[in-house]
């Protein structure tokens, strides 16, 4: 994925730009490789700091998110594709809430594709997001939730994702970063530091390092749709969502990876839950869209 209920990494050290394209085939493998060393040491402690269990409650939860950007119910007997499926949130959740679809995880990372198996994800398959080992028109969704980011090549994922569609498949898009939550999450992790007083050792620090580097681009609708159309899809339906969840699980994240002992003691699943359903039920609806945290939608060839 990596599965990214928010992908808010602590992001007081560096930027990231929307959707550049890295300019060599080596700055192209060095992010692909990056990314896979990255997810498999990140796999052992993502599902704790992101909030996640993979449960009938999250499953129910995976499958209402891609019908409502869909709009449409999941039909028994669909295939769909999970490419960064990361430790399963979506691909052991939609074949957990809806049985008569086929869910296909894909991951580069094979730490990932362990943790994804412990939670009743399968068929798995161990391979690069952006070149599918898939024969082409074999898939009736895919579902991609934070993904895009972690891709060195979007333009280049997008098509390739589009080639494997049936007619009248779809891409699903959830929880890819905007540059709003980067300034609001620094915002954020710059206030907690100072309270959770206790700096990383040089490991823990070399790994927030290739957090970093693993996570490439921030997008906003505008943006995305223009590669999505250089891509070939035309019906390109985008827009913003979530910002008081991002920031319960940007807490998370950051309190984990410094105080664990503490972490342990804040229900952190319970926080984002309410987060996220006043996120719905109102600032969805309030907040200017520039202001929210994730891009969503669906694309259509």
């Amino acid at each position: 994925m990596t599965h990214s209920l928010s992908n808010c990494r602590p992001p007081h050290r560096s930027s990231r730009r929307e959707a550049p394209q890295l300019s060599t085939e080596s700055d192209t493998h060095r992010a692909v490789e990056v990314n896979r060393t990255f997810h498999d040491h990140e796999c052992a402690y993502y599902d704790e700091r992101f909030a996640i269990e993979h449960d009938a409650r999250s499953a129910r939860q995976a499958r209402a998110e891609v019908e409502r950007l869909l709009g449409r119910p999941l039909r028994a007997g669909e295939v769909v594709l999970d490419p960064g499926c990361g430790t399963g949130w979506q691909a052991a959740g939609l074949r957990r809430a809806a049985p008569g679809v086929t869910v296909v995880g894909l991951d580069l990372s094979a730490g990932m594709l362990g943790k994804a198996r412990a939670a009743g994800a399968g068929p798995l398959v161990q391979a690069d997001a952006t070149r599918l080992p898939l024969a082409a028109g074999s898939v009736d969704l895919v579902v991609t939730r934070g993904v895009l980011h972690h891709l060195p090549d979007v333009v280049g994922a997008l098509a390739d994702w589009r080639r494997v569609l049936r007619p009248g498949g779809a891409v699903v898009v959830a929880s890819e970063p905007t540059p709003t939550v980067e300034r609001h999450g620094e915002v954020l992790v710059r206030a907690l530091l100072p309270l959770l007083r206790r700096p990383l050792t040089p490991t823990e620090d070399f790994w927030e390092l290739a957090s970093m580097a693993a996570n490439l681009h921030v997008f906003t609708p505008e943006g995305l749709a223009a590669q999505a159309r250089e891509a070939g899809y035309t019906d390109v339906r985008l827009d913003t969502a979530d910002l008081l969840s991002t920031l319960v699980l940007t807490g998370s994240y950051v309190v984990h990876g410094r105080r664990r002992a503490l972490a342990r003691r804040i229900p952190w699943r319970a926080l984002e839950a309410g987060a996220r359903a006043v996120d719905g039920a109102v600032l969805d609806r309030l907040v200017p869209a520039p202001l929210r945290h994730t891009v969503v939608g669906v694309l259509r060839p």
